[in-house]
């Protein structure tokens, strides 16, 4: 499964000293589109885990509901480490209550933002 990924609301919580540190988040929702329409959506957070050299490592989860159920995902993530994210498809709900796979994000928070859901059930 394919998909776009139009994000529409995002914060950032700065909970230490101003900057990059440990316990900061992003925290954003949005759209799963297909197709040019809205076939779901989801939501998520990434924390600062650790920090080396300024560049922040962070926890990501996300869980996007589709259609015939739920898709929940988790990952470490290095900002700028690269073009693409893997993500470690965890389980779900419906029709994905039995998932394991791999979401692989492109274009990370940016109007052409997707992803591709190899699923296995």
């Amino acid at each position: 499964m394919e998909l776009a990924v139009r994000n529409d609301q995002y914060t950032a919580v700065d909970v230490g000293p101003a900057g990059p540190s440990l316990g900061d988040m992003d925290v954003y929702s949005g759209t799963a589109v297909k197709d040019g329409r809205n076939v779901g959506r989801g939501g998520g957070h990434c924390q600062v885990v650790h920090l080396e050299g300024g560049e922040p490592t962070s926890q990501c989860l996300i869980t996007m509901e589709v259609e015939q159920g739920s898709l929940t995902m988790q990952s470490l993530w290095t900002r700028g480490a690269g073009s693409s994210l893997d993500m470690a498809v965890t389980g779900g709900t419906g029709a994905y209550r039995d998932a394991r796979g791999i979401a692989r994000f492109w274009d990370i928070a940016t109007p052409d933002e997707r992803v591709r859901l190899e699923i296995l059930r």
